[in-house]
């Protein structure tokens, strides 16, 4: 008996060490092929993947207990996964390759990912890197030239949206994409640090817009902001500086070419040639007014993460000068996300991105273009901006006036909050259930004062003028709300040589916002002077009520929304797609018109999995690709498209009374409605020579019909609102890229993109119908917007 005993104590000894000796601690360092250090690849452990590791700033990792048998798998953006045997080894050093196909690339779409191969349609990737390396105070300024289709115009205006087309304008109700942060719909992203996003996605194609419904028409940009990844907790520091300056002037005259020209025109008119007496200087106005603007991007972000938990802190500053004098842009942002597993099949996070903002005083550049350059900018013995010449006075100030004596006028500060919180559950192996809730809550005020303006003019006794005979403060204030709530369940399965992602969910989105503002006044010579002081540029500061001014808006919308789509592969060859989207808005709800569907299907062929592609090594990768789709558009010009609003309207005469009339501004068409585009495209992408040379040419035809269109009133009957008028966009996109390097140690590419738009009005209200905006018309036959005026066939003498 205690022989027996003896006996398995000792094998129960033995068990417990032999456990203990094969339980490991690996550590290691990653590099690329060039021997540079990987920061933030993946190091995990497989077969269990909430146990693992990244790299760190020195590209080394280390995870402890493992199994001596088990096996590591190695990851990054861009580079091939390779799993490593441990083998007992304690030191693994890995050298990665990059994956210059990325066919396997998972990209962000909506309501869920996809690998990239999968797709039929266009979507384009940018990444954090290439984001990072054209620094600027908002991210859509950096995909400027990037991305093949995609119109991005800078303005150059310290913190102004960049103008976004993405191909084509669709309407002449709008062309703004829709943007989704983190899940959240939005119309714009000026609230997020450059530093913060992770990646961004270009939807362009009926295949992955029709998921969005009535929002999808004028293209998808998809931003995902930084998570933390497994590790050790890591603190990054980001720095950007840059200066900016307007090098492509408008060509002016000078002085002596200017007194030249305007004697001559004299002379032609019959009259005196100008006394140019009082007036020697020689200004060049442009040079005044701007300025080498500078731009600083900084972020502080801390992230750490265990198997459990994740957690990502971003802060950031960022400060810009405009390319007019006295405009600068303030703005301090903050990015807070955390994911925590309760279980392997239970996961709860929130996402929280904030800004304060102080957006500055813009000024035009249309008085430094037109002010003649023979008067100088200020009298020296008085030192006042100088006045211009008479026969500019009434129509053209100095447009130092702008920047001197009203620059910074304007006092702004703008709060946003947008964020959500999550909670996802595997209900079964290849089922999850994600809930969604996201809002989106601005606030911004304003105070603004228009001082008392003097100027020199010689023309009048003593020099000084004064051009304006108030002074006048005005005050607003601003709030929107924006709430949305997204119920998703995905299905991902693989049957042999079958591949099947379906995606199902309901939505809602609710949007409500509000304005007031008011203004007050008061003469020269009454009162105490409001005068410079910021402190005193609110309401209050003027008694005179007598001139008090006021205004404001508000609105609301809602919509729910059902969806559904699936994706399919048959051995990663033949791939087909489809989209389903039912919106129902209370845009639309008196008209009855409160439902509408929305829909897309695609196909792709990679024909470089099949056999008789496999005996060649020119092409490495081609897939033949094509879809339609029906796709919405929200932008109704209005907030209340299908209800008139009450206004005066005529007169009416009782005895000795009149009486004023009232009525609708606008008739409304019973059957209003959605515009609706009808969008197809085909294409091909292609690898060959070794990866190296990759193509993408894709050809497009968009045509957006039951446009909102406002009907002239027939007999003196007010206008109407209709759905007639078509607008059709169709063109080439070529994206081309060559990645390659020199010996060992050297790596270059190559890229370039070319696009093509053919904008065409082929319906309006009628042939001879024009929607006119200063210069530029909409009209049947012609581009959108285009401009109208004499056509030019020399220069008359």
């Amino acid at each position: 008996m205690k022989k027996n005993l003896l006996i398995t104590c000792v094998m129960l000894l033995f068990a417990i060490t032999s456990m203990a000796q094969n339980k490991i601690t690996i550590s290691g360092v990653v590099t690329d092929k060039t021997g540079e250090t990987v920061i933030g690849a993946s190091v995990r452990v497989k077969g269990q993947e909430s146990k693992g590791s990244i790299t760190d700033i020195n590209g080394k990792y280390q995870i402890v207990d493992v199994a001596s048998n088990a096996t590591l798998i190695f990851s990054y953006i861009g580079m091939r996964e390779q799993e490593i045997a441990v083998n007992g080894r304690s030191t693994i050093n890995v050298k990665m390759e990059e994956d210059s196909q990325l066919i396997d690339e998972v990209v962000v779409v909506g309501y869920g990912s996809a690998k990239k191969r999968d797709l039929t349609g266009s979507i384009v990737t940018v990444k954090a890197d290439e984001i990072a390396s054209k620094p600027s105070t908002n991210p859509l300024a950096s995909i400027q030239g990037k991305v093949a289709g995609v119109q991005v115009v800078n303005t150059g205006r310290a913190g102004q949206d960049p103008e976004i087309r993405v191909r084509g304008t669709n309407s002449i109700n709008g062309f703004k994409p829709l943007y989704v942060v983190d899940g959240l719909f939005t119309d714009n992203i000026n609230y997020l640090n450059t530093a913060d996003i992770e990646s961004m996605e270009i939807l362009k194609d009926p295949s992955s817009l029709a998921i969005f419904g009535v929002r999808g028409a004028n293209g998808v940009i998809i931003i995902t902001t930084k998570r933390a990844k497994i590790g050790k907790t890591m603190v990054n520091i980001n720095s950007s500086v840059g200066w900016k300056v307007i090098y492509d002037r408008v060509g002016v005259t000078n002085a002596e070419e200017f007194k030249m020209l305007y004697n001559e025109q004299l002379i032609s008119q019959g009259s005196d040639p100008y006394d140019y007496t009082q007036w020697t200087g020689n200004t060049d106005w442009q040079d005044e007014i701007f300025q080498t603007g500078f731009l600083t991007n900084n972020n502080v972000s801390i992230t750490g993460a265990t198997d459990k938990s994740k957690f990502y802190l971003g802060l950031g500053y960022v400060m810009e000068e405009g390319s007019i004098k006295t405009e600068k842009l303030n703005k301090f942002t903050v990015n807070l996300n955390s994911e925590y597993s309760v279980t392997d099949f239970l996961r709860f996070g929130f996402q929280l991105n904030g800004v304060r903002a102080k957006y500055p005083d813009a000024k035009g550049v249309d008085g430094a273009l037109k002010a003649a350059p023979i008067a100088p900018t200020h009298d020296l013995e008085s030192g006042l901006i100088h006045t211009l010449p008479d026969f500019q006075r009434a129509q053209v100030w100095n447009p130092l006036i702008e920047t001197e004596l009203r620059g910074a006028h304007n006092k702004s500060e703008n709060y946003r909050v947008a964020g959500n919180v999550f909670g996802e559950i595997d209900i079964l192996k290849n089922l999850t259930f994600k809930a969604t809730f996201s809002m989106d809550y601005a606030s911004s005020q304003g105070r603004s004062y228009s001082p008392l303006i003097y100027v020199y003019n010689p023309d009048v006794e003593g020099g000084k003028e004064r051009l304006t005979e108030r002074e006048s403060v005005n005050q607003s204030k601003s709030t929107s709300l924006a709430a949305q709530s997204d119920y998703v369940l995905t299905y991902l399965g693989q049957f042999g040589n079958h591949g099947l992602t379906l995606t199902a969910g309901l939505t809602t989105n609710y949007n409500e916002s509000s304005s007031l503002s008011g203004g007050r006044s008061q003469l020269a010579g009454y009162g105490i002077l409001v005068g410079d002081d910021p402190d005193r540029w609110w309401l209050s500061t003027i008694d005179d009520v007598s001139t008090a001014t006021n205004g404001g808006s508000q609105s609301d919308r809602f919509t729910m929304s059902y969806l559904f789509r699936a994706l399919y592969n048959y051995k990663n060859r033949y791939l087909f797609n489809a989209s389903f989207r039912r919106d129902g808005s209370s845009v639309f709800y008196k008209t009855g018109n409160t439902w509408d569907n929305f829909y897309s299907f695609g196909a792709g062929w990679v024909m470089t999995e099949e056999k008789f592609m496999q005996n060649q090594n020119v092409i490495n990768f081609l897939k033949l690709k094509g879809s339609w789709g029906v796709l919405g558009s929200q932008n109704t010009g209005s907030s209340y498209p299908a209800y008139a609003t009450i206004v005066s309207s005529g007169s009416a005469v009782f005895g000795d009374n009149i009486i004023a009339g009232k009525g609708p501004n606008k008739l409304i068409s019973p059957t209003l409605g959605w515009e609706r585009n009808y969008s197809w495209e085909v294409g091909f992408d292609m690898h060959m020579f070794n990866n190296r040379l990759q193509l993408s040419p894709v050809y497009y035809n968009k045509t957006t019909k039951d446009m909102l269109t406002s009907i002239p009133g027939i007999a003196g009957t007010v206008p109407g609102l209709q759905n007639v008028g078509e607008i059709r966009n169709r063109g080439f996109e070529l994206s081309a890229s060559w990645n390659d390097k020199i010996g060992e140690d050297w790596r270059y590419g190559l890229g370039a993109n070319l696009s093509t738009i053919d904008n065409k009005v082929l319906s309006l209200v009628n042939k001879d119908y024009n929607i006119i905006s200063g210069p530029s018309r909409v009209s049947e036959g012609y581009p959108i917007g285009y401009f109208y005026g004499y056509k030019v066939e020399g220069v008359y003498q």
